[in-house]
């Protein structure tokens, strides 16, 4: 008797872990995983535009299926709560991982091959690049307005000691490196790279993230980065700006880890850098086409008593 019940305990049981994942499909279209940061592949069609039949829809179903089937997010979570509790790993087939102090990196093959030293640029290119920014100079020069090349450096050419000590350079010269370098060498272009304060500056404060955004600067690394530009415009202008300093500022610790894979989370406090009088104001205009980007953003100060006119590439 208690076998038959414990049969058909499980039968039940079973059945019903195979039936929750097909009533849960998600069938909404353009859904994004929150927990992969990504967005999810779309139901295909029998036909395409031209009326034709989809000769891969099996493949495209079979992919759709794989992605939007019920509770597969929680599944991801947990794959990646395993990994990263029980084994101290990130996930296979992400591009975030940890470096030799469980670091978090973000590095794509291509990333990867920068920091290896493994795509350098040749000379000739390295001369069109130079040649291009030398015409784009001249016709922004020509019309009034001042031209400046701002080269920013990505994490791992700062803190290159985050980088697992598997993966293996070549030389000491980046292909960014190489970028700074020709356009010294080839053109007449102001050239603004602060490698060397932003690698100066982490021996005090840290200039990226620990734990928190692994591809840009944190907010003091932003302000190093405000100060080599000012100061390489103030010596290049008879007109001397206003340069901010860090007592223009509030300057709290805030928690800025991030949260990936929809759980995993690390404390990381970093410096917050609000400013004390601001003058410049957030309008509504748009440098970008898409409404909803919150990357580039539009400030006007009324109080400003000169008309000077900059384009930094």
């Amino acid at each position: 008797m208690f076998n038959k019940i414990s049969q058909t305990v499980f039968s039940v049981s079973f059945l019903v872990m195979l039936i929750i994942p097909l009533v849960t499909t998600n069938f909404q279209k353009n859904k994004i995983s929150e927990a992969e940061n990504r967005k999810l592949a779309a139901m295909p069609e029998l036909y395409k535009e031209d009326g034709t039949p989809n000769e891969n829809f099996t493949a495209d179903f079979e992919v759709w299926f794989n992605d939007n089937i019920g509770q597969r997010a929680r599944m991801v979570i947990d794959n990646a709560r395993i990994q990263y509790y029980l084994f101290g790993v990130l996930a296979n087939n992400s591009d975030m991982y940890l470096g030799p102090n469980e670091e978090l990196n973000y590095a794509t093959e291509d990333m990867l091959k920068d920091y290896q030293h493994a795509n350098l640029y040749s000379e000739e290119y390295l001369r069109e690049i130079a040649d291009s920014m030398q015409y784009l100079s001249d016709y922004v020069e020509s019309k009034g307005a001042q031209f400046y090349y701002y080269q920013c450096w990505d994490k791992h050419s700062i803190y290159p000691e985050y980088f697992p000590d598997t993966v293996l350079q070549y030389g000491n010269k980046s292909k960014t490196d190489g970028i700074v370098k020709g356009l010294k060498d080839y053109s007449r272009v102001t050239v603004i790279s602060p490698k060397q304060e932003l690698l100066d500056g982490k021996t005090v404060h840290s200039t990226y993230s620990v734990w928190g955004d692994p591809t840009h600067w944190n907010q003091h690394g932003a302000y190093i980065g405000y100060c080599k530009l000012m100061d390489t415009i103030n010596s290049n202008s008879d007109i001397q700006y206003k340069v901010l300093q860090e007592s223009d500022y509030n300057i709290t610790n805030l928690d800025q880890g991030w949260t990936i894979f929809g759980e995993i989370h690390r404390v990381d406090n970093g410096e917050n850098f609000e400013i004390k009088n601001a003058q410049a104001v957030l309008t509504n205009e748009k440098l970008a086409p898409w409404p909803e980007d919150r990357r580039q953003l539009y400030f006007t100060n009324d109080s400003v008593d000169n008309d000077t006119r900059l384009l930094i590439t």
